[in-house]
């Protein structure tokens, strides 16, 4: 049976030792004893406050600084004055006592009763609450206080899910794993988080050096800096110090310095100097994007071993531009951050970074309004309504407006798209992608803004959007998508983010051809597109898939090394090398290791599971996957892989028992149909297996294979069926 399956994370640390010098340069010039370096260690922001002055007053009282506080009545922005809030039937009551703030409120169970709120997220323009539960865990409460003015329809209590009732039980409940602050919010919230989570006593022991971002939380652990601050025999002279202001810090984020950008008068765009990309190629993110990254991206973690200066995908795997996520133009849609859009933009594709336009300590622009554009952008040529074509000082004339429209998120908080392009209302006739004329102009159709976007644009419909295309045609199924998607991959212009992306919606590989081309990116400068290119070759023959992913098992980044771990679980090694299996075995430690990180979670013990069966190991892989279900019961991935597990023992009606019990929770489940048609085919009842065939072909019109094993069957069955016919 074919089955999804929760593609694992893939994850790799480097370890690169770098050459000796000519024999005889080593005999002619004496080599100094080194004592050992001890580990780098975090000291907190008050120690670095006592040198840098004016970073630390721009960080006191940023978003960043107030990230979590403790729950006192500074910090606690709402009232807390027995005030009641309404939803879906729960009523909650919010008071103060002793200098403790309480809300009574649905627990896990669906019973009213009251909780203590020890910890605030945030500040504006909401702020959430933390309240701990047992086994050392922190859950955010789904009711936040909306910080805004009153004028602005702020503070009021509101429901982060506003248009539905989420009840006790479901994941999205305060009380549910979608909100365990050790898991979702922590990592962004404070400095030097340790999740700290034990699966044998399924409790969390978490840590963390100072509850908000902090200095180290960007630079890393600053006792080196410090150190060489503080030492009286520093060999470093005073103007060396000046500038070398980063030495001893894991990472100096200083790819900004000795940078300049020069405006061309034609065009009225500038130039970096040094340019970060090479000629005909795209821009791999630098350290700083990458580290930004961490908190900025919709991502997963796998790891809190995080190195500063390291690859993201060392501890991280971004996601994709994937539907429900993002609009087919790679706009974002869902509450996605900015680390996707901003690696499509062309200001990342010139080499322009997050502290360019922000000032990283208060998070406030480098300057007021349009002026921080006009940094790199001739004023003159782009605040002219010639350019713009609204009145002067308007919402129109306003570089943002258009070129970063919001999506607002969490109910009350606008968030501005990073990927930096022109507006296309008329990619929005064709696509169904939004657009900021339209977003301006809600009162007017979509071909008004066309037509007066192509009235002041002449040339604007010209313009090529290879990753819109591609990105529609996959979404909408049309013939020509392969090849479309196919020109986004190749296209060495296109960011490692479009063209990753456009690589993990291509079909399966169908021939030795299209498996050799994925061959090729898995040589890709861009690790999230080597990542991709590994997952991409998941299903190929294990004998292919060997041969290209053996070499990855090296691989410098963490993420890529642990998938090609994964998908070479069960290959045979017969004619593998010494360090070939000492890769493996190295690889596939850190790729349980990481699903062991993430022991609180359900999928990680489905990938443990599925990763057991490919290797034949069908008890690791029962019990596997049975912990899975036991920790989620209404998730069907889980119950419908055990079921693999079973048909593969020739446990045939314990699967199907698996199978319908997904159906009857999910009776649109078209994966479940499916399977339990298959399965019953390979029992000879090929009536029944007809009509779950045909019902997962009617739920999913747009899956191929569900359409052409259906028309097998109903074909095969109007056959004799043999004894041990092959399943369709």
């Amino acid at each position: 049976m074919h089955s999804k399956r929760w593609r694992a994370l893939g994850v790799v640390v480097l370890l690169a030792v770098l050459g000796a010098a000519l024999w005889w340069l080593q005999r002619a010039v004496p080599v100094p004893s080194l004592a050992p370096v001890a580990p780098l260690q975090f000291v907190g922001s008050a120690a670095c406050a006592q040198c840098h002055a004016t970073p630390t007053q721009d960080w006191s009282g940023s978003h960043h600084a107030l990230a979590m506080q403790e729950a006192t009545r500074a910090a606690v922005l709402a009232p807390f004055g027995g005030e009641r809030f309404t939803h879906g039937g729960v009523t909650s009551t919010f008071s103060q006592r002793a200098n403790k703030f309480y809300v009574r409120t649905d627990g896990h169970d669906g019973q009213l009763r009251e909780f203590e709120v020890t910890h605030t997220l945030g500040v504006t323009p909401l702020q959430q609450y933390l309240i701990p539960v047992a086994k050392g865990g922190m859950q955010a409460l789904g009711i936040a206080w909306d910080a805004r003015p009153r004028a602005q329809g702020g503070q009021r209590w509101f429901q982060l899910q506003a248009t539905e009732r989420v009840k006790a039980g479901d994941e999205l409940h305060w009380t549910g794993r979608q909100q365990n602050f050790n898991f979702m919010c922590a990592e962004c919230h404070v400095t030097q988080f340790k999740k700290n989570f034990n699966p044998q006593t399924r409790t969390f022991a978490s840590t963390w050096s100072e509850m908000n971002v902090a200095c180290e939380a960007c630079h890393g652990p600053g006792s080196g800096h410090v150190a060489w601050a503080d030492s009286a025999k520093s060999p470093y002279s005073l103007s060396s110090r000046a500038s070398d202001p980063g030495k001893g810090l894991a990472l100096s984020l200083h790819e900004r310095q000795g940078v300049s950008w020069s405006i061309h008068p034609q065009t009225g765009n500038a130039t970096r100097s040094p340019p970060q990309a090479s000629p005909g190629s795209a821009r791999l993110p630098g350290q700083e994007v990458e580290m930004c990254g961490r908190c900025h991206a919709h991502r997963s973690q796998f790891s809190d071993d995080y190195t500063h200066g390291k690859p993201l995908l060392d501890t991280h795997v971004p996601s994709l531009l994937a539907p429900g996520l993002h609009w087919r133009d790679g706009q974002m849609r869902a509450e996605v951050y900015n680390y996707a859009s901003f690696l499509q933009s062309k200001m990342h594709q010139q080499g322009v970074s997050c502290s360019d336009c922000h000032n990283p300590h208060s998070l406030k622009l480098r300057a007021p309004g349009n002026a921080t554009c006009f940094q790199c952008h001739a004023s003159a040529q782009y605040e002219a309504p010639a350019h713009h074509h609204h009145t002067e000082g308007s919402a129109g004339a306003s570089c943002a407006a258009c070129h970063m429209p919001t999506t607002t998120y969490m109910t009350v908080d606008p968030r501005h798209d990073h990927s930096i392009r022109v507006p296309r209302p008329d990619l929005s006739q064709r696509l169904g992608t939004p657009n900021a004329c339209s977003q301006c102009h809600a009162d007017q159709p979509v071909a008004w803004a066309a037509q007066w976007a192509g009235r002041w644009y002449p040339r604007l419909q010209e313009r090529p959007t290879p990753l819109a295309e591609a990105l529609h045609a996959s979404e909408v199924g049309h013939l020509e998508a392969p090849q479309l998607l196919q020109g986004v991959v190749a296209d060495p212009l296109q960011s490692g983010m479009a063209r990753a992306s456009a690589l993990a919606r291509l079909p399966a590989p169908r021939d030795r051809a299209e498996v050799e081309r994925l061959g090729g990116l898995l040589s890709d400068a861009d690790p999230l597109v080597r990542h991709t290119a590994v997952e991409a070759l998941a299903t190929t023959p294990l004998e292919l898939r060997a041969r290209l992913l053996l070499p990855l098992l090296a691989d410098p980044v963490q993420a890529v090394r642990m998938a090609a771990a994964r998908w070479l679980a069960g290959a045979p090694q017969g004619t593998w090398t010494v360090q070939q299996r000492a890769d493996f075995e190295r690889a596939l430690g850190e790729y349980i290791a990481a699903q062991q990180f993430n022991a609180d979670r359900p999928e990680s013990y489905s990938n443990l599971g599925l990763m057991y069966a490919d290797q034949g190991q069908w008890s690791q892989a029962e019990a596997a996957l049975q912990t899975a279900i036991a920790m989620a019961p209404t998730l069907a991935l889980p119950a419908l892989n055990l079921a693999d597990v079973y048909r593969a023992m020739g446990r045939e009606d314990q699967a199907q028992a698996l199978m319908r019990g997904v159906i009857r929770r999910e009776p649109k489940n078209a994966l479940a149909f499916y399977a339990l048609g298959l399965s019953l085919y390979r029992q000879q009842r090929s009536a029944d297996a007809v009509q779950a065939l045909h019902t997962a072909a009617r739920l999913e019109p747009q899956n191929p294979r569900y359409a052409a094993v259906y028309a097998q069957a109903r074909e095969a069955a109007a056959r004799p069926h043999p004894r041990g016919a092959a399943t369709p």
